[in-house]
Formats: C-alpha cells, structure tokens, sequence
C-alpha cells in the first residue's frame, strides 16, 4: 500500500507528456513486425543486435522462391487482377525482381520492400524503397498508390501506417530522406498538431477523433503528435484512411508538406503550446494556413505541463492564432483573459456517435457474472483529479455491484473485491462495455484540473443510453442523464433510481460531427456534409520475438 502511494505520488510530479517522453520512442505507428532477408549469414548478428524484438532475421536461401506478378513503374496505373502488385521506382534487374518477390512465399508477410537500408545502431532502420510488391487485399486496404507518388515514399508510408507485417530486402549503400511527393488536395486540409499519438487512450483522445470526423468530412487531415504513448501495453491500433497520415514532430518535414497542398483552405488546430509546436505554427502560418488554437487543459498547472511549459509561448501563441477555442468553460475564461478578451468558442469534448450508436451487443467475457448492478469506468488511470477513494465509497456502498475499471493500470491503492480492473481496451469495443451498464462512474476528485476537464467518458455513456454518476464538475452541470453529487455513491444512488437518458438525443447534441461544426462556424468556414469514407481503425498488435525466434 505504501508502495503504490509512493509510485503514484512519483507519477503525480511527471506530467502524462514527460513520462511518454522518457519512455523508449516508438515509430510513428508504434512497434511493427518486420522480417529481414540478407543474402550474406555473416551479417545476421549485426541485424539482430540492432533491431527491435518485432524483427526477424532471413537468411535468402531459407525462404523458398516467390510468386509471379508483373512489375509497373511508380506513377503509372496499376490494372490487372493478380494477388501480388509489384511497383518499383525505376526499372529492376531479373534478380532484384525475384529478391523482391521471394519473402511473399512467407503467407504472414504483407508487403515486402526492397531498397538501401542504414544499418541502425538500435530501432528502426531508415529505408529509402526502390520497390514494392503487396498483396493485392492489402492495396486496396491502403488506398493504393498516392496520386502522382512517383518515388514510392507514399505507398510505403501507407503501409506502415496499416500496421502490415512487411519484409524488408535491404540493398548496401546510403539511403537519402525521400519525402512524399503526392497531391495533397480536396476539400481541404487540415493539420493536426497534438501532443500525443492518435492510439492513445484506446484512440479514444479528442484530436484522434476531430482528426477521423474530418477525414469523414472528405479533409485530407495530417496528424502530428510530439511523444509517443505512456501506455504500458500496444494494443496494435492503426488508423487506416487515403487521406490520413500521421508522423511524430521531430520527423514531419513542413517544407516538403507545404510544397505538396493543391487547396487553399487550409487550417492547422494546435492542441499543445509547446516551443516545439510554436515553431511549426510560425511556419504553417506563412504557409497560408488559418491557425485555431484548442486549450484542452489549463498547460500552467505543474501537473500538466510540467518543465516543457512556457507561458510566453503559450501567449505567442494565442496572439498569433486566427481563431481561439477551449473544451471547457473555466479554460475558455483563461484564453479569454490571455488573449485580452478575443472571442473564445466553447468546443466540449464529444461522441463518435458512429461508434456508440446505442447497440446493445453480446455482453465481453471479461464482465464479471453477477445479478448486481454493473458499474462501469473507463479512462486514465493516473494523476491527482482520480478520486481511489470516492471509487472505493461506492464499490463499499454497493456490494452486490460489479465495478469494472477500464484503463492502462499502472498501479492503484488496494480496492474491494468487487471492483474488476479489465485493462486497456481499444476505443471501438467500449460500446459492449457501456451495452450492459447501468452506471458509468467518473470518480474525479473536485479541484481547479477537473473543472477545467471536459470528460468525453459521460458523453459516451449518454449515447449509449446509460446515465452518469459524477462529482459536480462545472462541465458537467445541465447535461441530461448526469447525475451529480459531491458524495459519489449519492449520485449512483440517483442514477440508478432515475430513467435512462435518451441516447439518439446524446448522439445528435454531442457528437463530433455537431463539435467539428462550432469548430467550423467559429472560423466563418462551411463544413461539408459527411461521407462514406470513415477511418478504419484496425488493430494488429506487433508479435515479439524471444531471441532464438528471432531468426528462424
């Protein structure tokens, strides 16, 4: 018990940022599963002591020979119906073809890459492609090749934003940074600056999901987070959309992005005031781009912005940005007071109303069997604003009640035994969480972060028609089928007494297509109607390999 308080205290110093931060980086979509094909065996030590426990390490002569497919040159179309499309950048030796093809006769591979590879001291080696072969599910999976891609970088990008098991054919010499040179055209496009990926939380975070609505909206959206995940677990989560692409800060090339827009409505919506952010918004702005500065959080409070917080850079910020919005009332007061009283939009946090649609699906195997009530919270399971002991109140006031705890577990106080912790869940299997729920709990504690927070867990519990029980948070107050009370097990007595709220209402009045509109309607900008095309968040967790596994 002593422990746990003392790593808890600990966490409480970092901020969620810096502890993803010291962490090992990942790749911009998170570990992946590689294999390396050598043709020399004297080189598979230096391989194995270099890459990460997701590679595996061929020699050419264990794999059996490769299937047939025909070869087109990058920027030409690609027709036929062959299983294997085959692209390179300029023509291939009879044997380059066949070294390409061989790692395909391993059915997991998906794709496999040949071109010059640094050998990295340890992590990702960097790969300049010459060509591709995929397999033909896979391509239309992706989008295919980027219009007027003619070097390759966008096809490979798209692949490994997938997630797809790849090979890797690694030619000797010096690979040369190759930026994607494809069209980025449409509606419009929108760059997402935030400070973390859009996996975390489940992908459940607010630029995650203002990222798919406008994808959704036929925007080509470029998200670019500064850290990497905290979580302790990858769930293996890839957002898969032609006109979605997602790098880390530190290797987003603005210049090569800038030369590559054919639309003039252009908007950046800058989440993070961090140095590192402002420095890309200087340059998005000459670039044409109409800055919207969203506060999610109040950045001055130690526990959230940390060492890398500087209020001056938060002010050059809000002096440089076109349109100012914040999630919360109490923050949209502090951007009203930074910025000398400039018109502030209250932008609350929403719900994929496609997502939570009210289904009552199969109840998961991991709920816990019981006739008792089910209570249910899903969440970040870190920092001073969560309330162990209000959790531990009601889990006591309501013994015969199933409490089931949804979130990365990095260690807690000890709690009743009616209380369940099932872990980290990706965002899309929520809903047959909250289908049988009766209560969806926020157990905050009531300080000046809370009411600054705009829960996106209550706005997904109302659409799934399940009411919320919660401490009286000023974002909170007035919303129908939230029950507040600053004594916790109150306000879940009140939830469970009072009618289900009515979740097509939720759906209609908070989701993200109704938020991405006040977005909109507070630049003067029209939002197109929604389309077809959602994202595709699929999830293919990276194998990893004990050591003797990692070269078959």
């Amino acid at each position: 018990m002593v422990a746990v308080k003392m790593r808890a205290s600990i966490r409480r110093m970092v901020p969620a940022a810096v502890r993803g931060r010291l962490r090992r980086k990942p790749s911009m979509v998170g570990a992946r599963n590689v294999d390396v094909v050598l043709d020399d065996r004297r080189q598979v030590k230096r391989w194995l002591r270099a890459t990460p426990d997701t590679y595996r390490i061929w020699v050419k002569e264990g794999l059996g020979p490769g299937p047939e497919a025909p070869f087109s040159l990058a920027g030409e179309d690609v027709n036929g119906s062959n299983p294997i499309i085959a692209v390179t950048a300029r023509p291939l030796s009879k044997a380059d073809r066949a070294a390409l093809l061989q790692p395909l006769s391993e059915a997991e591979v998906a794709a496999s890459v040949l071109g010059v590879a640094s050998l990295p001291r340890h992590g990702e080696p960097t790969v300049q492609p010459d060509a591709i072969a995929v397999r033909r599910w896979v391509w239309e999976e992706v989008d295919g090749m980027p219009g007027g891609d003619v070097n390759l970088a966008g096809l490979y990008s798209r692949i490994l934003q997938a997630g797809h098991h790849i090979a890797l054919v690694p030619r000797p010499g010096t690979p040369y940074p190759q930026p994607r040179v494809d069209p980025i055209n449409g509606v419009g496009a929108v760059l997402v600056l935030a400070a973390v990926p859009l996996r975390d939380i489940g992908g459940g975070f607010r630029g995650a999901q203002i990222a798919m609505e406008l994808c959704r909206r036929g925007f080509h959206v470029t998200y670019v987070e500064q850290y990497g995940s905290s979580h302790s677990v990858d769930l293996g989560l890839r957002f898969v959309h032609g006109r979605l692409e997602e790098y880390q800060l530190d290797e987003f090339d603005v210049e090569a992005y800038l030369g590559r827009l054919h639309t003039d409505q252009r908007v950046v919506i800058a989440e993070y005031p961090s140095p590192a952010v402002w420095a890309q918004v200087s340059l998005l702005s000459r670039g044409g781009f109409r800055i919207a500065y969203d506060l999610i959080d109040d950045w001055s409070d130690d526990a959230l912005g940390g060492r890398w917080y500087r209020p001056e850079v938060e002010s050059s910020l809000v002096n440089a940005a076109d349109n100012l919005m914040a999630s919360a009332p109490a923050l949209v007061e502090n951007l009203r007071r930074m910025s000398g009283g400039r018109p502030v939009a209250l932008v609350p946090n929403g719900v994929n109303e496609h997502l939570f649609s009210g289904n009552r699906t199969g109840s998961p195997p991991d709920i816990p069997p019981g006739s008792g009530p089910l209570i249910t919270y899903h969440g970040s399971l870190y920092g001073d604003w969560f309330d162990w002991d209000a959790l531990q109140a009601v889990a006591k006031a309501f013994p015969a009640a199933r409490v089931i705890v949804i979130g990365d577990d990095h260690g807690h106080p000890r709690q009743p035994d009616n209380v369940h912790f099932l872990g980290l869940k990706p965002q899309f299997e929520l809903p047959r969480y909250l289908a049988g729920a009766d209560v969806s709990l926020i157990p905050f504690a009531v300080n000046e972060t809370t009411h600054a927070v705009s829960p996106l867990k209550a706005f997904e519990a109302l659409a799934m028609g399940v009411p919320v029980a919660a401490p009286p948070l000023e974002p909170l107050k007035g919303l129908a089928g939230v029950h507040l009370d600053v004594d916790l097990p109150t306000a879940v007595a009140a939830a469970l007494a009072a009618p289900r709220p009515d979740g097509g209402r939720a759906r209609r009045e908070h989701g993200w297509g109704e938020r991405v509109g006040r977005i909109f309607a507070a630049m003067n900008l029209d939002l197109p109607k929604a389309g077809d095309s959602g994202v595709s968040v699929l999830q293919r967790p990276p194998t990893r390999y004990d050591r003797a596994l990692r070269v078959p």
